[in-house]
């Protein structure tokens, strides 16, 4: 195709599949495009997203690759932009707390530019180790235990610097933490996935490093007196870095030390060592009474347990996995209504809530006829809660039954509205979120 060519003039590096020459970096997309790109500027990006506005073609970004389960398949698109080349760290002040990183850059390895100056960028999100990026961090606002206390990437983003659908570069943003007057358009981009911009670069806040930790683990012998528990951690001057409730499946695939428990508690401290040794024994005496099992664990001890719930749910072979967010208390008892209903009778399914966020996780798997109802039974209980529901890592057998995405409500026309702004010519792939008959 003519625009092949046009397209690899744009770029130092290009991939033509099944030209011969594999990369064996480029993910399976679930469509098949003519050719991948490999931009190293901004300004490679801005050229090739207005040759491909002026041309009427579809352009796929990634990064990391490993997100692309996320959202509704993508139906087609011409070619794939990879940001793997835009992999540097900007800027960092560490006297601010900012810094500025290109969205290629894998997660982790941002993490350990910045741990020379005693800071770190808090977000542990699943498929870390597998090379999670921040673009992808951005567009899914993954997160894991630790945005009990930090928040999610939402919280932490400060600036972007990203490519509109036409090829217009646009900077929002900045690098100082008070710096928004009028719309937040940062905010806006992150959990987008790539149906807006083209992310470039990310500015976020840091914190300092905390150098003592100790994990607690709360075996409870009934829901009720976890709830009691969960409810009162919560309502004390108790401020936990991770606070997460499993159910009594999760606990035993996690190995934890209060087994035959029928919920369990984690919590993790990161402090100074006497406001973490407070902190333990607030949460001591505010539980008394209430537990079945007190276990306290150090940092090198617990670290196979916190990678295990920040990987949660997105477990091999699974059904699909769900993520509910709701308000704080019924995040709480999400739980117990799952395990109560009949139609998890006959599948097999894990469960987490992290209340303090309002999210409630959950892995199923099983025949497809009970998954179904299962998913039927989730979309009904956020919506019943006032929450809302995501699928995700669906079986590809259940895709015309369970959708990505639960009901926007009354948000539906107002984000479409967004998508028509940025990108009136729907060259980033919007159907990543909007299904084809919700219009």
């Amino acid at each position: 195709m003519s625009y092949v060519t046009e397209l690899s003039k744009m770029v130092s590096n290009f991939h033509v599949p099944g030209s011969g020459d594999a990369d064996p970096s480029v993910p399976e997309f679930g469509f098949s495009p003519q050719i991948v790109l490999y931009p190293e500027t901004v300004e490679e990006i801005s050229r090739i997203l207005s040759f491909a506005s002026r041309s009427g073609i579809r352009i796929f970004p990634f990064a990391g690759g490993t997100k692309l389960f996320l959202g509704n398949p993508v139906g087609e698109a011409g070619a794939a932009l990879s940001l793997k080349r835009l992999c540097r760290v900007l800027f960092h002040e560490p006297s601010d707390m900012v810094s500025t990183v290109e969205c290629g850059m894998e997660v982790r390895e941002f993490q350990k530019a910045i741990e020379c100056e005693n800071q770190i960028f808090p977000v542990d999100p699943p498929l870390l180790d597998a090379g999670a990026t921040v673009g992808g961090l951005v567009s899914s606002n993954f997160c894991g235990p630790m945005s009990t206390r930090y928040g999610t990437c939402r919280e932490l983003i400060l600036g972007v610097k990203a490519v509109r659908a036409d090829g217009e570069i646009i900077n929002v943003g900045g690098k100082v933490v008070k710096n928004v007057a009028g719309y937040d358009i940062p905010k806006l981009m992150v959990g987008s996935l790539g149906t807006l911009c083209v992310l470039a670069e990310a500015t976020f806040r840091l914190y300092p490093w905390q150098h003592f930790s100790r994990t607690l683990v709360l075996g409870f012998d009934n829901h009720v007196s976890c709830s009691q528990a969960a409810r009162a951690i919560l309502a004390a001057d108790i401020v936990p870095t991770c606070f997460e409730i499993l159910d009594e499946n999760l606990s035993s695939e996690f190995g934890t030390t209060t087994q035959g428990a029928k919920r369990t508690i984690l919590l993790r401290f990161d402090s100074f060592e006497e406001a973490v040794v407070e902190q333990i024994k607030e949460v001591r005496e505010t539980t008394s009474g209430e537990t079945s099992a007190f276990v306290e664990m150090d940092d090198e001890i617990s670290r196979d347990l916190w990678v295990a719930a920040r990987e949660f749910p997105f477990l091999p072979g699974v059904s699909f996995s769900s993520k509910l967010t709701l308000p704080v208390t019924a995040s709480i008892e999400a739980l117990s209504d799952i395990e109560s209903s009949p139609a998890f009778s006959g599948v097999d399914a894990l469960c987490l809530s992290r209340p303090a966020r309002g999210v409630t996780l959950v892995s199923v798997n099983g025949e497809d006829e009970q998954v179904v109802s299962v998913a039927r039974f989730l979309e009904n209980l956020a919506d019943s809660l006032g929450g809302r529901i995501m699928f995700s890592g669906i079986r590809h057998e259940l895709r015309e039954k369970v959708r990505a995405w639960g009901g926007f409500g009354d948000a539906l026309s107002l984000m479409k509205n967004i998508k028509q702004r940025f990108d009136p010519k729907d060259i980033l792939p919007g159907e990543k979120i909007f299904d084809a008959d919700r219009g």
